[in-house]
């Protein structure tokens, strides 16, 4: 019994977490509509660019943070160490203020070299200027979500996505407003008439900072209430063996380093294929105002809507891993295959419909969000759908090893597929001709390794498989039901009211009532998931009882 409250645990806030992130990415997508119509593909390509600079250097400085302080948190509050916890805290933050600053520092005054000389976007550079102080803020803030998630609590975490998202969505659409404005003024004075996407990308930026400071004073402010029951338990804490603040920062380093290579790995594919895009694009003789033009179809079209449902797995790996490495802290090996058995079930369950309805209706549904990509962008997402399923799965099989302490293996796997992705890029671009098309297949490819190798290595540590049938068959049959369906809706459509926004909203919202219908039905009649682990969901409960209500379930 004990047990399953556990998983339930970890699931519940797994899922609150999922929802918050699923709902931040929602948020990220609409705001991004106004944003893109404002600036143009132009100034999306600039943004695009900076932000995948910005990217790499805050994972270097402070993605890992929040990974790191929760494993080490996690696995002192289960022994009931307070006052070890107490210097974690403490020497976590050190660590922030000197990654923060140098890196802050670096971007601001590298972002002329980054953008120019390695990008061949100069015009990126006024976008990645702004960002320098959100990367000192994100330092802390990486802290104090993971102290929380540590506690094995993803509410804190969730809440201040959601802040922080709300609060970057009005600045980037009011400042990119006003910057490319000010932009144009600068283009009529100048006759550079780039500059105005540039500066607009720059506003869009500003959104970005704003919102990680009010999410840093709202976990700041939460901390400062908890700091009472902290120390209540430090004071109770009679353990004699604390370790020395030297010490705990060698494991800090140590827990986040590998971390930070394997993360980078993922993140340096996006500065890597902008780079190769570029360079390839320029020397096949076409102007920069065009290929920036084509990277920002991609990245809004393509990659904006894979990273939605990728976000579910990015948020059950964040609340797996403390749980996981109570679990293995603990030897309790059963609690620890329950809960890779869990995690990789219900990430198949939920990406595999999603990768192959973005298939179906992608074409569609990036036409209605963005009015002014170009007719070939909408057939990225069903060319290259599949990644959401490839990179939702090496993302929780990430997760799994690093909660079973095996940090060195992520890195490993990831500096093997990066190898892989850029030497795809480069035949697919150079020997193939296929353009933007050698980008996406490459991207899949990169989370496909990814993916091989983490499940090799897991299945080497404990054993596991996936169920061929209720993992992985199951969910796709339903799958296929789902596309049939959403290929009836749209024939009827199409030809009923012919093409335009009218049609494209009425497909893609026919499509997802239907096909969540569907497959819903498929999933619970099917038996592909136990009485067990349905309770184990958020609300599973009521999606029992929902079943049972429809004899979906015995």
């Amino acid at each position: 019994m004990n047990n399953r409250k556990k998983q339930n645990n970890f699931l519940v806030h797994g899922g609150i977490l999922a929802l918050s992130s699923i709902l931040v990415r929602f948020i990220g997508m609409i705001y991004r509509i106004p944003v893109v119509n404002i600036i143009g593909s132009k100034g999306n390509g600039y943004y695009s660019t900076a932000y995948s600079v910005y990217n790499i250097l805050l994972l270097l400085s402070s993605y890992s943070l929040p990974l790191a302080v929760s494993k080490m948190v996690s696995a002192r509050v289960t022994r009931g160490k307070w006052k070890e916890t107490e210097r974690v805290l403490a020497v976590a933050m050190i660590f922030a203020g000197i990654t923060g600053t140098v890196f802050a520092l670096l971007t601001y005054f590298g972002a002329d070299f980054f953008c120019t000389n390695v990008l061949k976007s100069p015009m990126a550079a006024v976008a990645l200027k702004w960002m320098a102080p959100t990367i000192f803020v994100m330092a802390f803030l990486g802290v104090l979500r993971g102290f929380f998630q540590g506690l094995q609590t993803t509410i804190p975490t969730a809440i201040s996505q959601i802040l922080e998202q709300i609060v970057n969505a009005g600045v980037s659409v009011g400042m990119a407003f006003v910057l490319f404005q000010y932009g144009m003024e600068l283009a009529t004075e100048t006759g550079s008439e780039a500059l105005a996407p540039a500066w607009g990308a720059a506003g869009s930026t500003i959104g970005t900072g704003s919102g990680a400071l009010m999410a840093l004073i709202f976990c700041t402010v939460l901390f400062f209430m908890y700091r009472g029951t902290i120390r209540r338990k430090a004071e109770a804490d009679h353990h004699q063996k604390i370790r020395p603040y030297g010490k705990l920062m060698k494991i800090l380093v140590l827990t986040a380093v590998p971390v930070i290579l394997s993360t980078a790995a993922y993140n340096c594919i996006d500065i890597i294929d902008v780079g190769i895009f570029n360079s390839y694009m320029s020397r096949a003789g076409y102007g920069e105002e065009l290929y920036n033009s084509v990277w920002g179809d991609y990245n809004a079209a393509y990659l904006l809507l894979i990273h939605l449902p990728v976000a579910f797995a990015s948020a059950i790996a964040s609340a797996l891993v403390p749980s996981l490495s109570a679990a293995f802290a603990e030897r309790n090996q059963n609690e620890v295959m329950n809960k890779i058995e869990l995690t990789v079930k219900v990430t198949m369950v939920i990406s595999i419909p999603c990768a192959f309805g973005l298939m179906a209706i992608g074409g569609n549904l990036a036409r209605l969000l963005f009015t002014s990509i170009a007719d070939d962008a909408s057939k990225y997402l069903v060319f290259g759908g599949l990644a959401v399923v490839f990179y939702s799965l090496s993302t929780v099989t990430n997760a799994i090893l690093q909660g079973l302490d095996h940090m060195e293996r992520p890195v490993i796997h990831a500096l093997i597929a990066l190898i892989v992705h850029t030497g795809l890029a480069l035949l697919l671009l150079y020997v193939f001709k296929l353009e933007i098309y050698a980008i996406i297949i490459s991207y899949m490819a990169f989370s496909l390794v990814m993916l091989i190798l983490n499940m090799i290595s897991i299945y080497r540590l404990t054993g596991y498989l996936p169920d061929p049938i209720r993992g992985i068959g199951i969910p796709t049959i339903a799958s296929v039901i789902v596309v049939i369906i959403c290929f009836a809706v749209t024939f009827v459509i199409s030809h009923v009211l012919g093409t335009g926004r009218k049609a494209d909203l009425l497909i893609v919202a026919l499509s997802l009532v239907l096909g969540v219908i569907a497959y819903f039905f498929g999933i619970l009649a099917s038996g592909c998931m136990t009485k067990a682990q349905l309770k184990a969901l958020p609300f599973g409960t009521k999606i029992l009882a929902i079943a049972a209500r429809l004899n979906l379930i015995r």
